[in-house]
């Protein structure tokens, strides 16, 4: 074990045993509120956006998703280590949220404000630089923002409650963004191929954004005092970023988390970038259909918290996100066999309801397998500690995300990939809403859209089965280290 340990003062480890208000569970949510908006534009709208409606080859619009975010992926664990590690009148993690919070509400703006001059590589190196920019910002916001969640609070079920709240926001976030887009600015039967309609969309997800973005800070600047500081350790920041990776790849229960990341987004991602696809040519749904049946998904929150809060006080959060990860698969898997291989097609009407009732089952599952995974992360941040003396939670989380957008850009390019594959046209809006697409066409779309990914998802729960953290050792391990800190010295 390493030297170096947290620098922590006697009323900080105090206040962490205290509950949280809901005041704050409410104001700190709302953070993930702006996540929850780019995660809509970007999953549901940005693919379909920039090949249907910009001309984009899937391809290049896959390339470019994937080439942000693989940036941002090796750029997250630096930001993360920076929020552990930095010194400051706020504390670690508040200036990185403020300094972040502007740039990636402008560049989602200007992300689907595309002038309509630009063509080929322009088209290309615009779209790309937005989406580094956007990326790159979100991960200065998000990745503190994160980390706060996991350290305001040593309770073991006190942070599945405040994981719940931060995806709860998370889906309203998503909500928002599916009911500005569908319901509001894309509205009617040409909505989705209009351009000036994703400009409009896109500013007024960005005020959305800042002002969520600014309850979130300010009622994180509240709990200051609850949060631990910076390690006590000195030396380079280059050295001690090679230092903590090196820790991370010998922590165990994150290299198991990691790996459940990187197989489950790699096919959430593939799935939401051909969601809208689906809906539209493979169900044959109008956008008050689509709205309906991508807005279901949002409403897991209503099922999904209350089921994990009594699910939790009696079985091991890992077994609980196994079960959710394996009915996420089955709920993925269903339909569109059914609509191929069924002994009747199913009308888009019967298909609306049809679908809305599983998007409902399936944003339930999400939310319980969300509340789990996100607590077992915190709780294995304990553990970190426990082994190495240092709190990590912004690389943590950060390296978790890396994971995620390193998944999300491969699931990203697949799906621009198949499109191509499967000769899905990229003209649908100098076209019309009349365009005819053939049979053999829309039954490959309906597959790569559901059953492959829902094969990917099913793999992803696997690693878990080898996670040992139970309730009851991470007790053992608060304790040691709460032990730990009244021996430790004050900081400087």
């Amino acid at each position: 074990m390493r030297g170096a340990r947290a620098t922590d003062a006697p009323e900080g480890t105090a206040l962490r045993s205290t509950p949280l208000t809901r005041r704050f569970k409410l104001g700190y949510g709302a953070g993930a509120m702006a996540d929850g908006i780019v995660n809509a534009g970007f999953g549901f709208f940005l693919l379909f956006y920039l090949t249907a409606v910009c001309g984009m080859s899937g391809t290049l619009a896959g390339s470019a998703k994937m080439i942000s975010l693989l940036v941002d992926a090796v750029a997250d664990p630096a930001i993360g280590l920076a929020s552990d590690r930095i010194r400051s009148r706020f504390g670690r993690r508040l200036p990185f949220m403020i300094g972040g919070l502007l740039p990636f509400a402008l560049a989602f703006g200007l992300l689907f404000s595309v002038p309509e001059s630009l063509t080929g590589a322009a088209l290309f190196l615009y779209v790309t630089g937005c989406l580094v920019v956007l990326r790159l910002s979100l991960s200065f916001f998000v990745l503190p923002f994160t980390a706060v969640g996991a350290e305001v609070t040593d309770d073991y079920r006190e942070r599945a409650s405040i994981v719940s709240f931060r995806l709860s926001f998370q889906n309203a976030g998503i909500l928002c963004g599916v009911v500005l887009g569908l319901g509001l600015f894309m509205a009617g039967d040409t909505g989705l191929l209009e351009r000036e309609n994703y400009v409009r969309y896109a500013w007024a997800c960005a005020a959305v954004i800042v002002v969520a973005g600014l309850i979130s800070i300010a009622s994180v600047r509240r709990v200051l005092p609850r949060l631990h500081g910076p390690s006590s350790e000195g030396g380079a920041f280059l050295a001690g970023f090679a230092r903590e990776m090196v820790e991370l790849s010998r922590n165990r229960s994150f290299l198991l988390l990691f790996g459940t990341v990187l197989v489950y987004f790699l096919a959430y991602s593939t799935s939401v970038s051909l969601a809208l696809h689906a809906c539209r040519y493979f169900w044959k749904l109008d956008a008050f259909a689509i709205q309906l049946v991508l807005l279901s998904t949002t409403l897991g929150p209503l099922l999904g918290a209350p089921i994990s809060a009594f699910a939790l006080r009696r079985i091991e959060k890992r077994t609980l996100s196994i079960g959710a990860f394996l009915a996420i698969a089955l709920f993925q898997l269903w339909p569109p066999l059914l609509q191929l291989y069924g002994p009747f097609t199913i009308t888009p009407g019967a298909a609306t309801v049809m679908l809305v009732v599983n998007g409902l089952l399936v944003g339930t599952a999400i939310m319980i397998g969300g509340i789990g995974f996100q607590s077992m992360l915190a709780d294995t941040a304990d553990e970190h500690e426990w082994l190495f003396g240092v709190r990590r939670e912004g690389l943590f989380f950060s390296g978790l995300t890396l994971a995620y957008k390193a998944a999300a850009a491969l699931g990203g390019l697949i799906a621009g990939l198949a499109l191509d594959a499967i000769a899905f046209p990229t003209d649908l809006a100098s076209r019309g809403a009349g365009v005819v697409i053939p049979d053999a066409v829309l039954a490959q779309l309906g597959l790569i859209a559901g059953p492959l990914p829902a094969i990917f998802v099913a793999v992803a729960p696997l690693f878990l089965i080898g996670y040992g953290l139970t309730r009851r050792r991470h007790a053992e391990i608060i304790a040691a280290l709460d032990a730990r800190h009244a021996g430790a010295p004050p900081p400087r």
